[in-house]
């Protein structure tokens, strides 16, 4: 019985609302629900244009073009704004005139006037430099993952900040642009924690390496690490404990490696050369200890 008279409540509920509003809602609804569709698709429109704007502006080395994607009060995870952050990109440019860039956009996510995007960035290029009596070139290798922040500035929108999630680099000459080097090593870690970073070498075993590995906090101008070199195991893995900055920075955890060959000249003589160099670095997130954090007993 009670089922049926709560079935007659809700009949006569329904009943009493028009039915020309509710359609006239529904309609309403649908509506809005298009059109938001649209200006949605308009967007992210937008948003694929700038970033392929960004993307020529880069492979072109035009600073004065890229400069006009970024807002005046661009800044970056880092801690760098708009004037630090170009001069950093200036500076690489000038090193390796010849380094291009890919973008790919993995995700896109619009709120109002801001938007996030999601990309993974590809970075290729070679560095000569002189050692005296010849020229050497080295080839430069970049992958990274980030987040690209946006604000919609006079229907325009403009690149207002940017996370760097996860940045993997190299630098290689002679015989290590050839070897499988691995560096590994967590991409976020608390201020002043203790880390391992681990150096993987796929080498023949007439191979002789000697390396360092050290951490670099991310600062400008960019500080160089130096570190003692030891000896390579037979393991081919080179690994060390590292200690997280204090100071609130981000950081890399980088690799230097020297590699020597012996070669058999005859007559049980062999003749040892320098056969490769290797840079190779990994982006550490450095999480600030929060002093605000509070847990009573109960």
């Amino acid at each position: 019985m009670k089922k049926v008279v709560l079935f007659l409540i809700m009949s006569l509920l329904f009943a009493a609302v028009p039915v020309m509003e509710a359609d006239a809602s529904l309609v309403s609804d649908k509506i809005y629900r298009t059109e938001q569709r649209k200006e949605n698709k308009k967007m992210i429109k937008q948003i694929k244009s700038l970033f392929n704007e960004h993307n020529r502006y880069a492979n072109q080395h035009d600073l004065n073009g890229l400069e006009t994607l970024y807002a005046d009060s661009y800044i970056n995870n880092d801690g760098f704004n708009k004037e630090v952050y170009f001069k950093s990109i200036k500076e690489t440019w000038d090193s390796c005139n010849d380094l291009t860039y890919t973008t790919k956009i993995t995700s896109i996510d619009i709120n109002g006037d801001y938007a996030s995007v999601n990309v993974e960035e590809y970075a290729d290029g070679t560095l000569r430099e002189s050692s005296g009596f010849m020229d050497v070139t080295g080839e430069i290798h970049s992958k990274s993952t980030g987040i690209y922040h946006l604000v919609l500035v006079n229907d325009r929108w403009l690149i207002s900040g940017e996370t760097s999630l996860t940045d993997e680099s190299s630098l290689l000459y002679g015989d290590a642009r050839f070897m499988n080097i691995e560096i590994q090593a967590p991409a976020q870690v608390n201020s002043g924690d203790v880390y391992t970073t681990t150096v993987k070498i796929d080498a023949d075993s007439d191979t002789f390496i000697v390396g360092s590995i050290d951490r670099d906090s991310v600062t400008y101008p960019v500080t160089t690490p130096h570190s003692e070199l030891r000896a390579m195991p037979q393991s081919q893995t080179l690994e060390r404990l590292l200690k997280a900055n204090t100071d609130n920075l981000n950081e890399y955890t980088v690799a230097s490696l020297a590699i020597s060959k012996a070669k058999d000249v005859g007559g049980n003589n062999f003749r040892v050369y320098m056969a490769g160099l290797a840079c190779v670095m990994k982006r550490v997130n450095v999480i600030p200890k929060n002093e605000y954090i509070k847990i009573e007993d109960k």
